[in-house]
Formats: structure tokens, C-alpha cells, sequence
């Protein structure tokens, strides 16, 4: 029910990604508000295509009418305390029940925190969960958290940031992951001094193989596994990078549209700026983590369109299939011993 497009987005990325999947199936939590539209929906769909086909879809597509929904300009304490009976709050449910494997949500941020902390507690020995996504960058993906669930963190977040992350990295395969801690500069003297104190604890991890500070315009040379930052930097950090990704791609349009040359060129180099694109693009790479949560939450970006809301459905699988929550709690184990 969140996000700028409501449940128009969430519907049509879940039914094209059942038609792809027969071994999937969704709960489907929505506003009984929102009935009347949803069976109009449906009976479009049913018109529009072949009998079996969607019965079979329609078959694993379970709707569940709900009393609430969290608006995007609830309070935290507000969705906790009053809004129980929320789409937000019973998809969580599901999870704790085992009825599901994860939720993914591109609603109220704050909100989807609020209600899985308590809905789903967190990890042993983790204090707050973070806002975690695989950036695409020249080599490997690259973890980063935090990006907006702690706003301001102390050294001993900072430390829980790099045991959870390297934990998920471990449980993902890599065996010694690579990680940094982003600051304003790679001296030792740089940065805050809960910044310089977060590098002296995360030096001491046995299991990982700690680069020190690494400044922001490192971020995407695909060297490192993961780079740890409190939610206020990280997020400016994210956000910044899509900014200038959208400039650059307007940039290259404008350029080869400014001229009879240039639009000449641009028959032979529309295919490569095309894929230039794709592997940058943040849709392709929607879905953040809410790491640390006792169970797998997903969350898509506020902002979704049908497109970003699909391929976080994807991301998501994707981790189910891989498992790594459930090998998380071990890895933490060891790296806390």
C-alpha cells in the first residue's frame, strides 16, 4: 500500500514475476479499501488472457484484505502502536508465523523498521538493525550500510555494522570479505573521534580483511565487499550517486541529440550506452535489507515503479534461494568469538 504509486506498482510487479516463476507463490496484503479496484484488476486480467495460464498464477496469488495501512507520513511510534491490523504489520506477521520467507515493501521506511523490530525482534547482539543494498560497481558489488535506518550511530553501531555485514558477506560465500569504513579522509587522524574509534574495534575482527577509512570517491572502484557508514552519510552518499548517474545518462542523450553528427553516431552508439546504463541503472539494483531483522525484509525504494518493485521481488529470491539468512546467526557467531 506505500510508496508514490500505491498498490498499482505492487500488483502488476507481482503478477509478472508469478507468470515467470510457477514454483512461487505471494500473500498479498492490501487495504480492503482497495477491493473494488483489485477484483476490477483481476477480471482485466482474466479477459486478457489464456484460462489455464491464469488460473495458475491466480492460484498462487493469495489476497489478503486488511483494516489498515501505514501512510507514508506515520510516525514510527504511531504505525507501532495503532496500526497493528496494517498490510505492513500482518505481512511481517506472516514471516513469524513461517506462512512466508520474506516481505518486501517499498512503504514507510520508519515504519517497516518500527514493526519489524518488533514484530521479528533482532539478532542477538545487535542493537539496531541497518538499511543495507549491493551497489553495482567496476568489479564486485559492493555492501553498504548504513543508508538512512540510524541517522547517527556511535563507534559501537559502527562495529555491529561491520560483524552484521561481514556475517551476510560470509554467509553469501565470500570467505574473507573486504571491508572499509567511510570517512573523510584514510589517515587515522581523520574523522570524528567515534569514526576513529569504530576503525580501531573493526581492526581487531579475526575473519575479515579490514582496509581502514576509504573516502567516498572509492566507493565504486569494486576493490572492497562492503563499506560501513552511519544512515546520515550513507544515504547522502546513495542518493548523490543516482543524481549523478541521471546527469550523466541526460548528459550523453543531450550530447548526441545537439547535432546532426553526434544523432549520425548515435545510430552506432545507442546499443552501448543502452548497456552502460542497465548495469548502473538503480532500478536494476532496487531492494535495500533490513540487516539484522530475525527474518529476511526487503525494503524497495519509495519511488518504485512496477519495473524497481520487480527486480527487488527478484533480489529477494534470490537470497531465499542462496539461504544466507539462515547461515547469518552462525557467521555472526563466529566472527563475535
Amino acid at each position: 500500500m506505500g510508496g508514490d504509486f500505491g498498490p498499482r506498482v505492487t500488483f502488476q510487479a507481482a503478477q509478472r514475476i508469478l507468470a515467470e516463476r510457477s514454483d512461487l507463490s505471494i500473500q498479498y496484503y492490501i487495504s480492503q479499501t482497495e477491493q473494488t479496484w483489485l477484483e476490477s484488476e483481476i477480471s482485466k486480467l482474466a479477459s486478457a488472457s489464456h484460462n489455464s495460464e491464469f488460473s495458475d498464477i491466480q492460484s498462487r496469488f493469495s489476497i489478503h484484505y486488511c483494516e489498515q495501512s501505514v501512510d507514508m507520513t506515520d510516525k514510527p511510534s504511531h504505525a507501532l502502536r495503532r496500526k497493528q491490523k496494517s498490510t505492513m504489520a500482518l505481512a511481517l506477521k506472516s514471516i513469524a508465523n513461517n506462512e512466508t520467507q520474506a516481505c518486501v515493501s517499498c512503504g514507510n521506511t520508519g515504519a517497516l523498521l518500527a514493526l519489524s523490530r518488533y514484530t521479528l525482534s533482532t539478532l542477538i547482539a545487535i542493537d539496531r538493525p541497518a538499511m543495507a543494498r549491493d551497489l553495482p560497481t567496476a568489479g564486485k558489488p559492493l555492501l553498504m550500510l548504513d543508508l538512512g535506518a540510524n541517522i547517527d550511530v556511535g563507534a559501537d553501531g559502527l562495529y555491529q555494522f561491520a560483524i552484521l555485514s561481514a556475517a551476510w558477506r560470509k554467509a553469501q560465500g565470500i570467505k574473507k570479505p573486504k571491508l572499509g569504513l567511510l570517512n573523510i579522509g584514510k589517515e587515522a587522524c581523520k574523522g570524528t573521534e567515534e569514526i576513529q574509534l569504530a576503525g580501531q574495534m573493526i581492526s581487531k575482527i579475526d575473519g575479515i580483511e579490514y582496509v581502514g577509512f576509504v573516502e567516498a570517491d572509492e566507493l565504486y572502484q569494486g576493490q572492497l565487499d562492503i563499506v560501513v557508514c552511519d544512515g546520515f552519510h550513507g544515504n547522502i552518499a546513495l542518493k548523490t550517486s543516482e543524481g549523478l548517474l541521471r546527469h550523466v545518462s541526460q548528459q550523453f542523450d543531450s550530447i548526441l541529440q545537439s547535432s546532426l553528427f553526434g544523432k549520425a553516431l548515435a545510430f552506432f552508439t545507442n546499443p552501448v550506452i543502452a548497456r552502460f546504463k542497465r548495469q548502473l541503472d538503480p532500478v536494476l539494483h532496487s531492494g535495500a535489507l533490513l540487516l539484522g531483522i530475525n527474518g529476511l525484509v526487503i525494503k524497495s525504494h519509495g519511488k518504485s515503479d512496477e519495473e524497481a518493485f520487480y527486480h527487488s521481488i527478484r533480489y529477494t529470491l534470490t537470497e531465499i534461494e542462496r539461504g544466507t539468512a539462515q547461515r547469518l546467526n552462525e557467521e555472526m557467531d563466529e566472527l563475535s568469538s
